[in-house]
């Protein structure tokens, strides 16, 4: 949480050296949480932010679409990785077969 107030993520009260935190950073805890199970690096999310002191909800809005176009594009490399492998193991398969036929 330290590196999320570095980076400018989120504010933290403080009192003394201790932090405090409110129900406004327990939420930005959260997003920042999930946004990370989504792909989406710290490093984005100062991008997103910017200069402003809360997120640029549309540039947000853009950047998802793009990064879901992203996994759908790789969801396909998959799926064509995927269809090679199983022709790959067919051939080997074969190849097997006609090894044993010769014994």
């Amino acid at each position: 949480m330290r590196l999320y107030e570095e980076l400018g993520l989120m504010k933290v009260s403080r009192t003394g050296k201790y932090r405090i935190y409110n129900q406004n950073n327990i939420s930005q805890i959260k997003m920042i949480k999930e946004a990370q199970t989504l792909g989406i690096t710290l490093a984005d999310m100062v991008t997103l932010r910017g200069s402003q002191e809360d997120f640029d909800w549309k540039l947000v809005s853009s950047y998802l679409i793009e990064k879901q176009w992203q996994v759908e594009e790789k969801i396909k490399e998959l799926e064509l990785q995927k269809q090679r492998i199983k022709e790959y193991k067919i051939s080997i398969d074969i190849c097997i077969q006609e090894l044993d036929s010769n014994l």
